[in-house]
Formats: structure tokens, sequence, C-alpha cells
């Protein structure tokens, strides 16, 4: 209890009971059940650790004084919709002479003053780490200074072989060092937002972890507001999936993990030798970035063959304790660091891989929002096995990468600082413009021979695919922008107006907003916050604070900074409708759109239906609120994992896709013909397609081939019928590449491709016959 906190002269501070948000501590929420005793004591607490740091580490300072030069006046910004680039415009790759008169990046005052709160802040918050893991500059001699910059440091290098925990936290060659320190230095000279994504398995995940826990999630919480200082907006995401590794979302692009600047691979459990090639060339072709591939273990051999080949830029944390202290006992492990407790054992000494030591997650905690939950939740925790890691052990995995980025950012800086005392401002394209490398990057990964790659050997039937930029959707969560990434957007409606719709489960959840912050998981006292150190800001003047009230708390208010105290430099990011500067409408949703010929053959079938997803907003970014459902027995796990899948059976009729901007001719699925025999819902009671349902201005173009009495399936294009197969000619267009993955290429155009034109295609897709028996889900699509 901190009863007495002083500020940085010494002088006694009374906490005030009007917090501003950063001054509010995340557990006094108003959600959570306590009494008002002990949300002052909590408070208090906060409070005077707030003004700790102060004292110790500092707070950002930087204010932009041309508003009280000019009389209250913003500077003037750029006007994206206005700039012509000949690069992607999603860079922002301008001109100096396209920055207006006054805006921020023409004043070399404001740059050189900036520069110096940015190096102020990126060394408070790699001081913290460094006393966080028992290695605080204070307690240490000029030798061991230098040693312990070695051991947490990132070893860079134009060739990199062993990577073991002598190196540092983390290695990367030169090139993607600098190519690191480029993609940030455009992000701030363009207010832009920065992408960093993980695909992988269930320990990537954080299972075992609440999700707030897992490494992503952690990482975020640390550098979410060095960027915000900075003048970016950090998107995190956590996409990974339990039992499963990426290739089912990777061959969609970048429509299942979205934009990426930064592309963690963490599927060494479940993906080995094609199936990482097949990660890497994916993310490399798709989406508008081209990203930096970042090895957490098992994928350097993968990410070292792509760099050869095709100039990938990669990097990647070391193996091992990097040297930090270990546990010795129960009772020795008391006087380590929190965040060292029962981390790293000594041999023989079993308590790091104990659930106990190892775990800190909870099902539920006592609020006032939910008085008692609809399901009873679990007293323990589900995964918590062997091969999952902790949350310590997902700390520091974050750590790692934060390390990484503070070390390129004060990189940027210095680059950035030399710059304008030499050339002036704004900063000359050459040190943050990134379209011409990139592109480089692309043509070479398309130039190859699909068929000899890792990738082509694998994808036996369309190889094609592995240099081809994709597309896809699907009914699994998590996936980039909830529900404007599932296939239900791809979806012609019947003449009625249906879109499949999901069926068997809940539509609302128990409780809405942001999670709250789980007591029981707060940073002892005592111990070093690093992510309070990274958020420090001075104390707000009284006037400048205002009252929350309750209305504005509840369901999850409160738990959301919606607005920026105004401490950083003004930036122009656009709004929430759209995560992209001069954003396309590549993601709109089709709910509504049809072909300009909309009097085809193939009518759009009553019977198609989405089971077993998670409801919700599931995108694995800290802002999801993702499956609350009531028969839940876990709701503050946060995690984003659901399966989900589109199922019709031989009377749901077509299922029809509106594919927009088809070059390729390609259309693939992962297919699960395994659901049990009459499990469709929709067609339950139904003798007839559609339940006997005809529109009297459609008809075939011709009748199907005959049916057997057996299992049979059609396929059409642009409203005629391709192929009609029996499931013996249907099984040999699908390949098993990894486990649970069921891959189909259900259309394969190559004289289309050859032409490479674009259009609007429209794909169907149904069981012909079988009755309600011939049931197949489909969980992802891919096309180009």
């Amino acid at each position: 209890m901190i009863d007495n906190p002083t500020d940085e002269d010494g002088n006694a501070i009374t906490p005030p009971t009007d917090y501003d948000n950063y001054e509010l501590s995340p557990y006094t929420d108003k959600r959570l059940k306590m009494t008002p005793e002990e949300r002052q004591k909590e408070q208090s607490y906060w409070y005077g650790k707030l003004q700790l740091i102060r004292n110790e580490y500092g707070y950002w300072k930087f204010k932009d004084p041309y508003p009280f030069k000019n009389k209250g006046k913003s500077r003037p910004v750029v006007d994206w919709a206005s700039i012509k680039t000949n690069g992607n415009p999603l860079h922002g790759e301008i001109s100096k002479e396209d920055f207006p008169k006054d805006s921020w990046q023409t004043d070399s005052d404001y740059i050189t003053n900036f520069i110096g709160e940015a190096k102020a802040l990126i060394h408070r918050v790699r001081e913290g780490i460094y006393a966080e893991y028992g290695w605080a500059t204070s307690s240490l001699t000029s030798e061991q200074i230098s040693q312990r910059n070695v051991y947490l440091g990132v070893h860079i290098a134009s060739e990199i072989s062993g990577i073991g925990p002598d190196i540092g936290v983390a290695w990367i060659y030169q090139d993607s060092f600098d190519a690191l320190v480029k993609k940030l230095l455009n992000a701030m000279m363009t207010n832009d937002h920065f992408f960093v994504t993980l695909g992988g398995h269930s320990a990537a995940a954080g299972h075992g972890n609440n999700f707030f826990q897992s490494y992503m999630m952690q990482f975020h919480d640390v550098m979410e507001p060095v960027f915000d200082r900075l003048g970016m907006v950090l998107v995190t995401a956590n996409l990974a999936q339990g039992g499963m590794g990426t290739l089912q979302a990777v061959l969609a692009g970048g429509d299942i993990y979205g934009e990426k600047d930064f592309m963690v691979w963490d599927s060494s459990m479940t993906e080995k030798g094609a199936l990482q090639d097949v990660f890497g060339r994916m993310m490399l072709l798709s989406g508008h970035r081209v990203p930096i591939l970042f090895d957490i273990g098992g994928g350097k051999g993968f990410m070292d063959a792509l760099r050869k080949e095709v100039g990938a830029h990669v990097g990647g944390v070391t193996s091992g304790n990097p040297h930090l202290a270990e546990t010795e006992s129960i009772e020795q492990a008391a006087s380590l660091p929190h965040a060292l407790q029962h981390l790293f054992c000594k041999g023989g000494v079993p308590t790091c891989g104990q659930t106990q030591f190892k775990y800190n997650a909870t099902c539920w905690t006592d609020r006032v929002d939910v008085e008692t939950p609809p399901t009873e939740q679990n007293k323990g925790y589900g995964g918590q096995a062997k091969w999952h890691p902790g949350n310590r052990a997902h700390q520091l995995i974050a750590r790692r990468m934060t390390l990484l980025f503070l070390r390129a950012l004060d990189e940027a800086m210095n680059i950035w600082l030399k710059a304008t005392v030499s050339e002036g401002s704004p900063l000359d394209g050459k040190y943050w413009h990134l379209a011409e490398e990139e592109k480089k990057i692309r043509d070479a990964l398309k130039s190859v021979n699909a068929t000899a790659t890792p990738c082509g050997g694998l994808m036996t039937l369309t190889p094609r695919v592995c240099n081809t930029p994709m597309r896809g959707a699907t009914e699994w969560t998590p996936r980039y922008r909830g529900d404007e990434s599932s296939i239900r957007r791809l979806l012609k409606p019947s003449p009625s107006g249906y879109v499949p719709i999901m069926v068997g489960g809940e539509t609302e959840q128990v409780y809405g907003g942001r999670e709250a912050r789980i007591p029981q998981q707060r940073i002892p006292i005592g111990e070093v916050d690093v992510a309070m150190i990274a958020r420090s800001l001075p104390q707000r003047p009284r006037s400048q604070r205002r009252l929350l009230s309750t209305s504005e708390i509840s369901a999850g208010a409160a738990s959301v900074e919606t607005m920026r105290s105004g401490h950083h430099r003004h930036s122009y990011i656009s709004g929430p409708s759209s995560m992209l500067r001069n954003a396309t409408n590549h993601r709109t949703s089709t709910l509504s759109r049809r072909l300009a010929d909309d009097s085809g053959s193939i009518v759009p079938g009553e019977g198609w239906e989405v089971q077993n997803g998670h409801i919700g907003y599931c995108d694995g970014t800290s802002n999801a609120v993702c499956g609350r459902d009531k028969s839940s027995n876990c709701l503050m796990t946060g995690h984003n994992d659901g399966r989900g899948g589109l199922d019709g059976d031989a009377l749901s009729g077509w299922v029809v896709f509106n594919l927009k901007d088809v070059t390729q001719g390609l259309f693939l699925a992962r297919m699960e013909s395994w659901w049990p025999f009459e499990s469709n819902m929709r067609t339950e009671g139904w003798t007839a397609v559609n339940n006997g349902k005809s529109s009297r201005h459609r008809h075939l173009k011709a009748p199907p081939p005959p049916k057997p009495a057996d299992y049979r399936v059609e396929i059409a294009v642009n409203g005629v019928i391709t192929k009609s197969m029996n499931e013996t000619e249907f099984n040999e267009l699908c390949i098993v590449p990894g486990y649970n993955l069921g891959i189909c290429t259900l259309w394969d155009d190559e004289e289309r491709a050859r032409k490479n034109e674009k259009e609007d295609v429209e794909f169907a897709f149904r069981m012909a016959s079988g009755g309600r028996k011939a049931i197949m889900a489909i969980t992802h699509v891919y096309y180009a």
C-alpha cells in the first residue's frame, strides 16, 4: 500500500477522486464486485504507483507549441484522398513537396524535440524490462551492464547461424532490421496503422491461459502506448487456433489474417516442411504490405530459404534461457522478481511444469453486471497441458519482441535526427519509402516455378496457388474484421432474400464490452509494471480532470479508452470504419450485391446454414468481444477460437458465391464431408429441394446429367453447370496436405488465368442427390 505519494520534487500528493482514464486503476472497474473501501484502497495504491513511476522513470512530456502560437489552431495535415502516389497508396509514399506548409513533418524544431522525448520513452520502457527480469541498471557494474546488453539485446548481423541464448533475446538479419526501421519510419511519417499479426497453434493462441495473457496481447499492452505516443496506431492480432496450424487460413491470403507489417509464425508443433513454406509464400504475396516474417521457434529454416530465394525479410526469437535467474526451490523462488518465479527451473526442480506455479488463469471473477452466470463456471481452467506455456513464458516472448521493436524504434530516431540536422525537414523518402523494395520481393515470388517449390509439391492439384495472391473467407474464428471476413459476406441471397444464418446457438452474449481486468492477475505490489511505465504521463491538473459517471463506466465503457489524452502529436488516422488510409471497398458487404446479369439459371437455395460458430466480434485483437454465450462455462477466457461451418445437404439447393475481380480462375475450399447424416437443421422436415419452393422467373438452361441414387455434387460457373460428379470423382479434386485439412479444388481455369482480366464471377456448388444424408460443410473458401 502506498499511502503518501509524492511528486518528483518530494511534495505530498493527495489522490483525487475524479481521475482521468490513465489515472484510474483498471482494477477499480465498476463491473468488478468491490466494496467502496476496497475500491478506494486500490485507487490510492494505483495513484501512488503512478507517481513513483513518474519520479523514477519519467513520463511523456512532449507538447506541440503550434496551437499555443496560433490561437489554438491545429496544424495542417496531409489530405491523403487528394494525393496521387507512384507506389502503393497505402504506404503514403509522397514527396517532400506534398506535405503542407506548417504540417508537423516540415517543422525541424518540432521533430527534434519529438525525437528527444521519443528516445526517452524508448529508454524507460527498456529499463523497465531490464528491472523486471533482475537486470536493473542501478544495481549493476559497468561490466555487468555490458554483459546484460548482450544477453537481453538483439543480435543483428548479415549472416546468422546459431540462435542460442548467448546472442540475445532475438535475432534478425541486418537488411531485415533496416526494413523494420523503414516500416516504422513510414508509419510515423504518415501517422498510419502498424499491423503485428500471429498465425499459429494452440500454444501460440495462449490456451491454458486467459486470452489477454497470451504473448501477443502482452506485447500489445506494453507497445500500444509507445506507438500511440509516436503517432502510430498499433493493431496486434492473435489469430492462432487450437489443434491446427496456419494453412487453412493463409490460403485466403490477406482476407483472414488481414494486413500485416510484421507476421509472426508459431506453429512448429503442427506444421513441418512444406506447410511452413506455404505460410511464408502466402503471407508475402497477399495484402497491401509485404511483412517481415518472424519465427517464435522451429521456422528459421523455411524463412532463411525464402530470404535466399526472393529476398524476404526475416527474424525470430532466440532459444533457451537468456541468462535469467533460475528457480531452485519454492522458497528461493519467492525471492526472485515476479516475472522469473518458476519460469526457468534448475535441474530436478519440478515447479516450472506444475499447474499451480505455471498458470494463473481463471474463468470467472465476481462482477456486478452479471450476478449469476447462466452456466456454472469452471472452478479450474481448461487447456493447461504440459506442452502449453504458462503466463510467465508468454510474457517473456512478449518482452523479446518488445526489445526488438524498441531497438528498431531507437534506430529510427537516430536516422531521423541525423537526417533532420543534415538535410532538414520533411524526412526524405529514401528513409521511409517501401513500395519499390516490396515490389521486388513480390515479383520474385510470382516469377518462380511454383511446381518446383515445397509449396507446389504439397498443393499437387493446383501448384499455381503458390505464386498467386489469393483471397478468401471463413466461418472459423478468429478472423480479420469479424463477420466481414465470413463466407456469408460472399454469398448471393436467394430469391426471397435469404442468406445462410447461424443456427443451433445463441445470438446474444451474456455481457458486452472489452473484458474487465482480472484482479488475481495484477502485478504484485512492489514489482515492476512495464505497461504502466510505457503509459506514464504527467499528473493532470485538477482543472483538466473529469468525473467519470457510473453510466460511463458500466458495461465496459470505461475500460475502452476511446479518446486519447492529447499529449501525443496530431495524427491523421482513418476512422473506426476503416483500418487503412484511403480505404478501398475491397471488403464491403456483398449481402445485397448482385452481378449485372441477375437472370441466370442457378438459383441460390434456402437450405444452407452456419453451425458451431462463435458469436460476437472475434478478430483476435484486444477489441475482440467474443464467445460469451450462455452455455459457456468459462466466460472470461477471452479466446476467439471457433469452428463454424456453412453446411448443406441435397435438399439445401445451390450455394452461390459472388466473387469480385477474379483473374486466375481459381476456387478452392476446405470441406468437411464427415458431418453426421441429417445434421442440417435448416432442412429438417423437408422432402424436396428448397422445401419445394421455386422461382417462376428462373430455370436451368438444361437439365443436369442423370443422377444415380447415391451421392452427387455439382458445380456451376456464371450460371452454367461445369461439373457433375459422383463421390469418387469428387474426391479426386481433394487433397489432405496436413492434419484435418481437406482442401478441394473446385474450379481451375488456366485459360482464364492466361487472359489475366478482372471479372466478377458467380460460382455455385450443391449436393445434387442423396437427400439429407448427403451433407457437406464448407469452412473456408479461397479464390483468385
